[in-house]
């Protein structure tokens, strides 16, 4: 056992060495995770955000220890920024997370969202790029349009009159869908819904008449043949609908969008979690089920970002939709 004395000149050396700027020696990451994880997904359950928050939680618990666990939890609201404020007050020690998506942490902060008060490399650390993917232009196959030439003549003969879906106010699907109008030189009405499922419920009622999503959140009804898609917002087209034209193929040559997924924690997380994460992450994202299964509903997942890649993608895409949203004059609140 150390003597006062050991111990005093232990003491005298950890100071000297902090007095040096020198890091002093910090507990080992064995301990990560000791408890579950949570997961935040700033959308109601159903769409293709919860999709991919689901299957990173399933994984990474695992894959950091063998007894690991993360749990989902759905905190929808404001253009998902209610779930993102909520991880970003959260302590930053690895157990509370957030994969959230383009609305999320570049359109509702650019847009001024009083529940938005964060830029998502400042008030956050970066962890993972989850995967990227191409929004669709929908409306429902009983509505006689068949083509986006189509939609945005209708859009043109009635402006300020037709119904647009979106997931939420202030969400990358009210951006896309008020783009479109823009563009088209015309105007329409935003009906905010709760998230990707609600949009196509809606859009199959009638309530209605377009929307612009992530492809993940309407592909099913698009299979199903409820939905008819009329273009996709990427410049080259999608390889699961090769004979579906891109929005600039298709009528607005502007036009060009692509939303993501990303997984972010609060601010000042410890480096050694931050990359223990991201390593997790990364080695789900590589799994064939995984992939398989976020491939099938149009999104490309990424296998290979770091911490730092992640925080450089943010900021590139936040300024990117910055833009965007200065173009439409999209102003919230």
């Amino acid at each position: 056992m150390p003597t006062r004395r050991q111990l005093g000149r232990r003491g005298a050396a950890a100071l000297a060495l902090s007095a040096a700027g020198l890091p002093l020696a910090r507990p080992a990451l064995a301990a990560f995770p000791d408890r579950p994880i949570t997961v935040v997904v700033p959308f109601a359950p159903g769409g293709a955000n919860d999709l991919a928050g689901r299957l990173l939680a399933d994984r990474i618990g695992p894959l950091l220890t063998p007894d690991g666990r993360a749990l989902v939890e759905n905190r929808p609201g404001a253009g998902s920024a209610i779930g993102a404020d909520y991880v970003r007050r959260a302590r930053p020690d690895g157990y509370t997370l957030l994969v959230g998506s383009a609305s999320t942490l570049a359109v509702a902060p650019a847009s001024g969202a009083s529940a938005a008060r964060y830029h998502p490399t400042r008030d956050f650390t970066p962890i993972t790029v989850v995967g990227t993917s191409p929004l669709g232009v929908v409306v429902p196959s009983n509505s006689g349009i068949t083509t986006l030439a189509q939609l945005v003549e209708r859009l043109r003969a009635e402006p300020g009159r037709i119904g647009y879906a979106s997931s939420g106010v202030g969400g990358v699907s009210h951006l896309a869908a008020d783009l479109l109008a823009n563009l088209a030189g015309t105007r329409a009405q935003h009906i905010p819904y709760r998230g990707g499922s609600q949009t196509a419920e809606s859009l199959i009622k009638g309530e209605t008449l377009y929307a612009v999503d992530q492809l993940g959140s309407v592909v099913g009804q698009v299979r199903d043949g409820a939905l008819r898609l009329l273009a996709v917002t990427t410049r080259q087209r999608d390889p699961n609908f090769p004979d579906v034209p891109t929005v600039a193929e298709a009528a607005l040559p502007e036009y060009e969008l692509t939303t993501w997924t990303a997984m972010v924690g609060p601010k000042d997380m410890p480096e050694d979690v931050t990359a223990a994460l991201s390593k997790a992450a990364n080695a789900a994202l590589s799994e064939p089920r995984v992939r398989e299964r976020l491939e099938s509903t149009g999104t490309t997942p990424m296998a290979d970002s770091t911490p730092a890649s992640t925080r450089a993608f943010l900021d590139r895409e936040y300024d990117l939709y910055a833009r965007v949203v200065e173009r439409i004059g999209l102003r919230l609140d």
